[in-house]
């Protein structure tokens, strides 16, 4: 699996608390961890993943509303500085994190790199990873999921057998 980027390190680690290979939800580990889950914090951060994880597989921009709607409860101001503009989380906690992940999500698309940052197609995987090929063509996060993938289809090929005319 390829490594995601400093500038999407935060998204990328935020969106696969869901590991869907192993089966597993550290979304409550991950909150824990930037400080204590006050009421409304747990959905709060669930829905955000969801939509991310959604706009990820897809980027079409399906979600984009629901987006926007998560970031306007969350603390983010512009920063106005000698290097330039950028969106900012204000303040700790895990709403500091949450905005941090949208705050990052902004900056990546700014700068291009969002939509390389993908959801693997693979149904058993589904992990976040970055596209780093010259054409952000990759649809799988590795090697192994590529390899599963085709050969599934390989064999459900095999089963329906050659078209008779």
């Amino acid at each position: 699996m390829s490594e995601i980027p400093g500038q999407l390190a935060l998204v990328g680690a935020f969106v696969n608390t869901l590991d869907v290979e192993e089966g597993t939800d550290e979304l409550a580990q991950w909150l824990a961890a930037r400080g204590p889950v006050e009421p409304g914090d747990a959905d709060l951060a669930l829905a955000l993943r969801t939509a991310l994880r959604a706009e990820l597989t897809d980027h079409d921009g399906a979600v984009r509303a629901e987006l926007d709607r998560l970031a306007a409860g969350l603390p983010l101001r512009a920063r106005f500085t000698a290097d330039g503009v950028e969106l900012a989380a204000v303040g700790a906690g895990v709403r500091g994190a949450l905005a941090s992940v949208v705050a990052e999500v902004v900056l990546a698309e700014r700068e291009g790199a969002w939509t390389r940052l993908k959801i693997c197609r693979e149904d058993t995987c589904q992990y976040a990873f970055y596209d780093w090929s010259k054409n952000s063509s990759k649809t799988w996060c590795g090697a192994s999921c590529g390899n599963r993938n085709k050969t599934r289809a390989y064999r459900q090929r095999r089963i329906v057998g050659p078209a008779r005319a």
